[in-house]
């Protein structure tokens, strides 16, 4: 099943990527997807790049780690928005192997900041032990970008 959300997903960010070729009709049941938002902290050393699509109040996209002295990770993530606190499960490959762990993003003006707090493993995902307690503090401020 996470697999078919992950190829959903992959086509949402596509299509919002490209022109659309001709005006398109809303349907009553289609949700409301909000044109794709980017953002990138970057220094010469370390990367990290967040595309969302947001679709009333869930949150998909994709996210990338490239940090020095750490394995390279790339992989999609589903979630919900709310109250400028992002919380979504992200799913990736590292080193060859796929894992899923959860993450948390908070929205202060044009940036993302993520967020850390003690972890435990619920079935195989690492999930927060308590979204309340997260921590925002980090000094790797993911500024809003053109999404390319």
């Amino acid at each position: 099943m996470r697999s078919t959300h992950v190829l959903i997903l992959l086509g949402l960010l596509a299509a919002c990527n490209s022109q659309p070729k001709e005006k398109e009709t809303d349907t009553p049941s289609a949700p409301k997807i909000e044109p794709i938002a980017c953002y990138q902290y970057a220094t010469a050393a370390d990367t990290i790049t967040l595309k969302l699509v947001n679709m009333g109040g869930n949150v998909g996209g994709a996210l990338f780690y490239n940090l020095k002295e750490k394995d390279r990770n790339a992989g999609t993530l589903t979630g919900t928005l709310r109250n400028n606190i992002l919380i979504a499960e992200y799913t990736f490959k590292s080193e060859g192997t796929e894992s899923i762990r959860q993450v948390a993003f908070k929205k202060t003006g044009n940036a993302f900041i993520e967020g850390y707090g003690e972890t435990v493993n619920v079935n195989g995902v690492e999930k927060f032990k308590n979204v309340d307690s997260i921590v925002y503090s980090s000094s790797m401020k993911l500024q809003e970008i053109p999404c390319k």
